[in-house]
């Protein structure tokens, strides 16, 4: 094993001292480096439904964001009992206020093949989550827009982002996903 001489040099606490400021500035610009980095790799958050009713579905979210895109999962195996869980893509955006949506300001929307996921084939139906990416009680956090066979598109649900994952246990046998209860109430499908 070959090792290399390294010289050492042994200053006096004077010596220290004074260089002790530029340690302090190096670290501070390192950690800023880091910090900047992280965040360039953007945000990952996971989120359940709950409606606007109050209702806590059995269905939730886990998305990546990457801005300006988004990518992720709509949860459908975990407390839903579906076999297949729903892909996410998308992308960062802004919605007015002025628009008369549900969910407005800055929000993460995105496709959801979840309607040919719950079913297991080809539906024809295009769906468009809009989703905040934290939680709150206070305003809508959530809302899914849906289009068959090319028609027009129309609110299929709404309501606010929890961090409760699944339904609650009071809930759990109902299995009601965010999308078939209002699926249900519209006479179109079931709660799945």
């Amino acid at each position: 094993m070959h090792c290399a001489h390294v010289g050492a040099t042994f200053k006096t606490e004077e010596a220290s001292q004074e260089e002790n400021p530029l340690k302090l500035k190096s670290l501070a610009v390192i950690t800023l480096i880091v910090l900047g980095c992280s965040a360039a790799f953007g945000q990952t958050f996971s989120l359940g439904f709950q409606g606007h009713s109050g209702t806590q579905y059995c269905d939730y979210e886990v998305v990546k964001v990457s801005a300006p895109y988004a990518a992720g999962t709509h949860n459908l195996t975990t407390d839903c009992g579906s076999s297949v869980d729903g892909v996410m893509v998308g992308f960062k955006a802004y919605i007015p206020a002025t628009s008369g949506a549900a969910v407005t300001g800055t929000v993460i929307e995105m496709g959801d093949n979840f309607v040919d996921a719950s079913y297991q084939a080809y539906t024809g139906c295009q769906v468009d989550w809009v989703t905040k990416t934290k939680a709150s009680t206070l305003h809508y956090g959530w809302a899914v827009y849906e289009s068959c066979s090319g028609g027009s598109d129309f609110l299929l649900n709404y309501g606010y982002l929890t961090t409760k994952l699944g339904a609650t246990k009071q809930q759990a046998g109902a299995k009601i996903t965010s999308f078939g209860a209002a699926l249900a109430k519209a006479g179109t499908g079931t709660k799945k």
